[in-house]
Formats: structure tokens, C-alpha cells, sequence
């Protein structure tokens, strides 16, 4: 008979189906799997975005066996893997292959999901989550199957990323400093709210803080800024640069100093360049745009650190891809770790996404006392929402 490894080397087809075995199959023998599912299990599971070849996990199965010195045996369909599953032994494993593949994993709505959370559940007595960084997310994975099993548990991973982010949310040593980038205020303006009353200092960098400093009478150039956004469902808009004021009032009646960027790296294009400028002070020229934080930002930033007992990163300061920019990313993250290297009971927390990301380019990642595996769901938990 047919079976994944024989049909391989014929490849996926788009949106033919999850595995390269359904996708050879004759296009009649698709329709006649298709209906059937569609019959007994009450659900559309037609619509699928299609198996895709770097994006299987069956090379993580491989890894898996290389890491425990035990064979991972790999369900090529996450959705008909029972056979696979009946055939184990105890202390066995198995892998299924990547349910994304089908469109029900994140389907919006409940019913939608309901099938897929059935059928992957009937495979288990016992749920456990460590995918902390999808933990926010309502998926038929994540709050499906523990809803039809009835129970569901953390696992060890899951309880560390709580555990360090609950020293932080809970009853951090301070004083305490947050320091948040990234692109966008509206972004994390949510999060810079829900932090201000736990925080002592709190630093500003990124694209973000043109707005911010746009918002305070500044000139910013050719900055990237916000100025308005827009609810897509009401159609309401909001002034951002008002939130951003709205922001630093709250934090001034909380008795946070808020610092934002006295100097600044510049291009007059966004692209790497050898011939960067650096502003004397505060005020970025018209035609230039900031690009990364200058080195007495850094420098201020770096004292702000040092001074702290905690300090959780969410978001880079600037296009640290960009080697050019990646200063006063790259300090942060070494004045961070050199803090946590130096001073007893100090707590360095980064809130995973690109800060993560630039904690491990730059070297600095396992210095710190926590780094995030969820950008997002670090996000979520910090916002207040999980």
C-alpha cells in the first residue's frame, strides 16, 4: 500500500492536505477520506491549510530520539494517528505531526474547534501543557483538549515562566525597572499601564519613543511615529500621541520616573549604513530617522540598571538585526547581565519576542535570570489577562 515515506519524494501539493501520503493520493480517494470525516465526526476538517514540508515535526522527533537515547515513534496525521497510538507500549512515545496543518486548530469559534479537541483527546488520559509560549492562545490544542477531558495540568516549564514572572507581577525587590521598546505604543500601552504601579523607574526605547517624545514637543526627523489608531470593529480612533501623554501623567501621579532617549542614532534612509549619526541631544534633525539610542541614553539607561534590584525587558531599543543599530540593544542586554553576574538577590527577567531574540545573538541570553519562551503570552500575563 501507499504510506508517507514512499510517496515522499512526490512532495506536498498546496492545500492538497496535511501529509505528503494524502497528497498522493488520487483525487477521488481525497474527496471519499474527506466526506467520511465530515460524516463521522459531525465537523468540517476539509478546510486545511495543507501540509507543509518545512514545517513538519518530524525532524524534531528525530532530534527527540537524539536527545533521550529512546525512540520517538512520528504519527504523520495528527487527526488519524490511533492506530499509531494503540500500538504502544508503556514508557513508549509518539509524536504527532503538526496540527496546524489543519485550520480547526485555530478556528475562532468553540464549535468549530470542538471536533479536532475530541478526536486528539480520545488519544490521552492525561493532559500537560509546557507550550508557555501559545499559553494564551485559545486554540483546540491549548483549551480544547483539557475542556473534553476534563482536566488539564502545567508542566515544569510552565511553572517556571509563572514562577518568575509572579516575583516580578507579585511582590518584585526593588526598586524596580521596566524597560519597554519595540515599534509600536499602542502595542504596549496596556502593559506599560498594568506595570506602573509595581515599577520604580521605567525606560523607554524603540520606535516607541518617538511617539513618545513626538507627543512631548520634540522634534523626531522622519521617525517612525504613531499618530492615530483605529478600532477595526467600531471605527473608533484614538490619538495616540494623547495616550502616550496620558501615560507619562499616570506615571508622574505614581511617583515613576519615566526616561526617555537624550540622544539618538540616525540615517536618513532605513538601511545599514557606516556613516551613522549621532545627535548631540534630544532633537532629531528633518530628514533623519532614529534608528537605535545614542550612547548617553545608553549610558543613563545602563546607571538606571544598575541601580535596580529588578529589571524585566520587553522590546529592543532599536533594529538591532542591523549591526549598526544593535548598541543600545546589546548594552542593555550586557548591563542587565553583568547586574545579575554582580549583585546578589538581583533579578534580570526578558519577556521573550525579539528581546529574547537579541539576548541570544549578542551573547548575553544565559547570564540573565529568566528569559521568556512567549513573547506574546509573557505579554498577556503581564497586561493582566492571564
Amino acid at each position: 500500500g501507499i504510506n508517507a515515506e514512499s510517496t515522499k519524494s512526490l512532495g506536498p501539493q498546496p492545500k492538497a492536505g496535511k501529509t505528503s501520503f494524502f497528497a498522493a493520493l488520487p483525487e477521488e480517494e481525497k474527496k471519499r477520506l474527506i466526506d467520511r470525516y465530515c460524516t463521522d465526526m459531525k465537523a468540517s476538517l476539509a478546510k486545511v491549510p495543507g501540509f507543509q514540508e518545512e514545517l513538519s515535526l518530524r525532524p524534531v522527533a528525530i532530534r527527540l530520539k537524539e536527545i533521550i537515547g529512546q525512540e520517538v515513534h512520528f504519527a504523520p496525521d495528527c487527526m488519524s494517528a490511533g492506530n499509531e497510538i494503540a500500538k504502544l507500549k508503556a514508557g513508549e512515545i509518539i509524536l504527532l505531526e503538526n496540527c496546524r496543518f489543519y485550520l480547526d486548530e485555530d478556528a475562532k469559534t468553540e464549535k468549530d474547534r470542538q471536533a479536532m479537541s475530541e478526536k486528539l483527546a480520545s488519544y490521552a488520559d492525561i493532559y500537560i501543557s509546557d507550550a508557555f509560549g501559545t499559553a494564551h492562545r485559545d486554540s483546540a490544542t491549548m483549551t480544547g483538549i483539557p475542556k473534553a477531558l476534563g482536566h488539564g495540568a502545567a508542566g515544569y516549564l510552565m511553572k517556571k515562566e509563572i514562577d518568575y514572572f509572579a516575583k516580578v507581577l507579585d511582590n518584585p525587590k526593588a526598586p524596580v525597572v521596566a524597560i519597554v521598546g519595540g515599534a509600536k505604543v499602542s502595542d504596549k500601552i496596556q502593559l506599560l499601564e498594568n506595570m506602573l504601579p509595581r515599577i520604580n523607574k521605567l525606560l523607554i526605547g524603540g520606535a516607541m519613543a518617538y511617539t513618545f517624545l513626538k507627543a512631548i514637543g520634540k522634534d523626531i526627523g522622519s521617525s517612525r511615529c504613531e499618530d492615530f489608531i483605529e478600532n477595526k470593529k467600531t471605527g473608533e480612533k484614538k490619538d495616540v500621541q494623547q495616550l502616550a501623554r496620558d501615560l507619562l501623567e499616570k506615571a508622574k501621579q505614581k511617583g515613576v520616573e519615566v526616561l526617555l532617549p537624550i540622544d539618538h542614532t540616525c540615517h536618513t534612509k532605513f538601511e545599514a549604513t557606516d556613516a551613522a549619526l549621532t545627535t548631540e541631544g534630544i532633537d532629531i534633525p528633518q530628514g533623519y530617522m532614529g534608528l537605535d539610542i545614542g550612547p548617553k541614553t545608553m549610558a543613563m539607561y545602563k546607571r538606571a540598571i544598575n541601580d535596580s534590584m529588578t529589571v524585566i525587558w520587553n522590546g529592543p531599543m532599536g533594529v538591532f538585526e542591523m549591526e549598526c543599530y544593535s548598541r543600545g540593544t546589546f548594552g542593555v542586554a550586557k548591563a542587565m547581565a553583568d547586574a545579575t553576574a554582580t549583585k546578589a538577590e538581583f533579578l534580570s527577567i526578558i519577556g521573550g519576542g525579539d528581546s529574547a531574540s537579541a539576548a541570544e545573538v549578542c551573547g548575553q541570553a544565559a547570564r540573565m535570570s529568566h528569559v521568556s519562551t512567549g513573547g506574546g503570552a509573557s505579554l498577556e500575563l503581564q497586561i493582566g489577562r492571564a
